[in-house]
């Protein structure tokens, strides 16, 4: 037993005092030094974080892994509670028994302090004491003080008294190998701003809370200090706004906390108010000498002169991400250096890689931070913004002419995309920020940018039926042609205004939208226009069930664009036509207008078109009671389509092979068919097209006579017709419903959709379906009523 440390140095031949051997003994104490027991107070008031803090046990842990001693880097950005999760984890890890009997060693590096307190080699000499190295013998070179270091670790796990070594704030660079152990024994976890992916040690980077948790960890550190105090379950909404408007920062949180422990009396409304304009919510977060801005200063003062002046810029990207491409447009320079200050910037937690490779995201209250910076800078930014708005509308506008046109109607200028798949990729990757710059140029009064950046962004949107991103566009980018007193753009997107609102079920608008165009157009006497406007305005009619006007709209839009040469547009006037003369019950004029519409779009090699037109044809050859015909045209058009089809296009194209399979009593194929479609519906919260698959699935279980799956399905899909406005597609499913619900003897059921269904054909002056409705629930009753009296007779 000894109480004291005693030096054996052997091996050399001294002359001085030694300062360093061959060969260094140590023989320590058996008790354990204060100071490795030293690990600052962990904060009672922690929430979520649980994945990392069972990823860092699993580490630390001595029996796990190969033996080796784990080394862990927590990263993130300056207040995600980096050391808060350290200290954590490290508490957990020293109640374990026998896995750190020789304590835990903690150093604050300081690796991001103004005045420079930190550094290795003071680092160092703070662990050595700590270990009981006197002063007088630890070496003055950094590379001497990191021997002596490591050998007393060494010494220590290899007397049965492991160490935990904890380092606080570590700064970038090679500096902290220093504080590495060299044994296999000792376990380190650190913490800092900068990844460290060299240390060949675990790497995890800390993101924002889920919103949930932000909102705990509010009400648990205000319970903390006030236990009595119930503000943030009272006021719920507030907490939640709070919450996110901290961008689930623990920083930002903890010090909203404070200010709520500080007036106990004071709502959260007020303090969500303070924070309610971006421009001062930076201000609000702090208290005392405790501010997120300072936090991120700290970080910012180290970027060097490129990365600082791209971190200022990239606060003007509009949309809530950015591609390295987008950056390098507001940078202004080559996408190669834009991507290696990236990386640079990813590194120090500034700004976060996203998925898929080659996207970035700044923190909320990190781009708040880069434009206060951009604004004190006197960075000339214009002409980036200018350069980055420039670029989204010519590669929209490829794109888009890739995605909706043959090639012979295309621009002669080499297009940047090799197929329409990759312009429908870059379009679905853009499509937030192509939004966001459009509202963002109407909101400043650049109306011309506002203008021109619409009409290809809501030419997508429409297609790939994102209609409340597509109405937002089309009313910033109508108002801004209205400001121009550009009469011909106001009448395109007032016509694509009335397509997005159709698909909103908002018909009456939409025919008043289509009507304004039309009347603009004539004004102008511009034919192509006209013909446009005309068509569109015969989609809505279609909807409203006026299948003569809707025809004749078509019929006008059709002969307007023959006599100005636009034969791919006459196409589709006709495919329109032919689909309101099937709605209308003329299958046979609906077929006749079809083929004559396959015929222009082939020879003007549309594919898309075709293959729109083949599935149109389908439906009325389904309709015709040809099923297996209407499946084989079916197929064709999805395998013409393959590539080509936007997802709910497709997924309509789908519900509708669905329904002619399970005509076909293919019913395996029919339902896999409409699960498929039915899933993109409710991805894009498409409750009409959900309502769709779902009473079509509801046919095939008819068709299987399995009825009590059968009225499952269609109650399901006559909520999903009721929550989408369509009061037609609503009465067509009861109707459905009542006959399956017939066939299980629920005639009293049954009867009530019936007479619902009645109701609702008269609405929408479907006078024909109310009359046979009727007739059938006439049928029901009067069956009815026979058994009952049977029934009554017998008893």
């Amino acid at each position: 037993m000894t109480d004291s440390t005693h030096n054996r140095i052997g091996g050399g031949v001294f002359f001085a005092p030694v300062i360093q051997g061959r060969t260094v003994h140590l023989t320590l104490p058996d008790r354990r030094d204060p100071v490795l027991a030293g690990l600052p107070r962990q904060s009672s008031a922690f929430v979520g974080r649980e994945t990392e803090l069972d990823r860092i046990h699993a580490a630390l842990n001595p029996a796990s892994g190969d033996g080796a001693a784990g080394t862990v880097v927590v990263s993130g950005l300056a207040g995600m509670g980096k050391t808060e999760l350290v200290l954590q984890a490290a508490h957990r890890a020293l109640r374990e028994p026998d896995w750190f009997p020789g304590g835990v060693l903690f150093a604050d590096l300081h690796g991001h302090d103004k005045r420079g307190k930190g550094s290795v080699k003071r680092a160092l000499t703070t662990l050595l004491r700590s270990i009981g190295v006197p002063a007088e013998h630890i070496p003055p070179s950094t590379d001497e003080r990191a021997a002596v270091y490591r050998s007393a670790l060494a010494t220590l796990a290899a007397a049965g008294r492991r160490v935990l070594v904890v380092l606080d704030d570590v700064p970038a660079g090679d500096g902290v190998r220093h504080l590495l152990p060299g044994d296999k024994d000792t376990a380190t976890l650190m913490s800092s701003r900068d990844t460290h992916g060299d240390l060949e040690a675990l790497a995890m980077t800390l993101r924002q809370l889920p919103a949930a948790e932000s909102g705990q960890l509010l009400t648990v550190a205000v319970h903390a200090a006030l236990p009595g105090d119930h503000r943030t379950g009272k006021e719920s909404d507030e907490t939640r706004q709070l919450a996110t408007l901290c961008g689930g920062l623990p920083l930002a949180l903890r010090i909203i906390a404070s200010l709520l422990v500080d007036i106990p009396g004071r709502p959260l409304s007020d303090l969500r108010k303070a924070m309610a304009d971006a421009h001062s919510r930076l201000a609000a977060l702090s208290r005392d000498e405790r501010a997120v801005t300072a936090a991120f200063e700290l970080s910012y003062r180290r970027l060097g002169k490129k990365q600082a002046q791209l971190f200022r810029l990239l606060c003007l990207s509009p949309g809530p991400d950015f591609s390295t491409e987008c950056a390098a447009q507001l940078y202004g320079e080559s996408i190669e250096n834009t991507t290696r200050l990236l990386q640079d910037l990813a590194r120090r937690n500034l700004v976060e890689s996203q998925e898929p490779y080659g996207r970035w995201k700044q923190h909320s209250l990190v781009r708040l931070y880069s434009n206060e910076r951009l604004r004190s800078s006197g960075d000339e930014w214009g002409t980036g913004l200018m350069r980055l708005f420039v670029h989204l509308h010519k590669t929209a506008t490829d794109a888009v002419d890739i995605l909706l046109l043959p090639e012979a109607l295309r621009s002669s200028a080499k297009s940047r995309f090799s197929a329409p798949a990759t312009a429908m990729h870059w379009l679905e990757a853009e499509r937030q920020t192509l939004v966001a710059a459009v509202l963002w140029s109407h909101r400043v009064k650049d109306h011309p940018v506002c203008l021109a950046l619409s009409i290809p962004t809501a030419q997508f949107l429409r297609e790939a039926h994102y209609v409340e991103e597509a109405s937002w566009t089309l009313k910033a980018g109508i108002r801004s042609s209205r400001k121009l007193r550009d009469r011909l753009y106001e009448a395109s997107l007032l016509s694509a205004m009335g397509i997005v609102l159709r698909d909103m079920r908002k018909l009456r608008k939409s025919v008043r939208a289509h009507s304004k165009a039309v009347r603009i157009c004539q004004d102008l006497k511009n034919r192509d226009a006209l013909a446009s406007a005309l068509n569109n305005l015969g989609l809505s009619l279609h909807e409203q069930r006026r299948f003569d006007e809707a025809v004749a709209a078509h019929t006008e839009a059709e002969a307007l664009y023959r006599r100005t040469g636009s034969l791919w547009a006459a196409a589709q006037a006709l495919s329109n036509t032919g689909e309101t003369l099937a709605a209308a019950g003329r299958p046979d004029d609906a077929a006749r207008a079809l083929r004559k519409a396959l015929k222009i779009f082939q020879k003007q090699g549309d594919l898309r078109g075709y293959a729109q037109t083949l599935g149109s044809l389908a439906k009325v050859t389904r309709d015709k009671g040809e099923a297996e015909k209407a499946v084989d045209l079916h197929k064709q058009a999805l395998d013409l389509n393959d590539g080509l089809l936007f997802p709910h296009e497709r997924a309509t194209e789908l519900a509708n092979f669905g329904a002619s399979l399970a005509l076909s009593d293919d019913f395996g194929a029919a339902l896999a068919a409409l699960r498929e479609a039915l899933a993109t519906f409710r991805h894009m919260k498409d409750r009409r097209g959900e309502a769709m698959a779902l009473g079509n699935m509801a046919m095939a279980r008819q068709r299987q006579e399995k009825w009590r799956k059968a009225v499952a399905l269609h109650t399901v899909a006559t909520e999903a017709f009721l929550d989408s406005n369509d009061d037609h597609g609503l009465a067509l499913e009861l109707t459905s419903l009542a006959r399956s619900l017939l066939m299980q003897g629920r005639n009293t059921e049954a009867l009530k959709n019936f007479d619902l269904a009645a109701r609702l054909y008269d609405s929408v002056s479907d006078i024909r379906s109310a009359d046979e409705t009727r007739v059938i629930a006439e049928q029901v009753r009067k069956r009815h009523a026979v058994v009952s009296r049977s029934v009554r007779h017998r008893a």
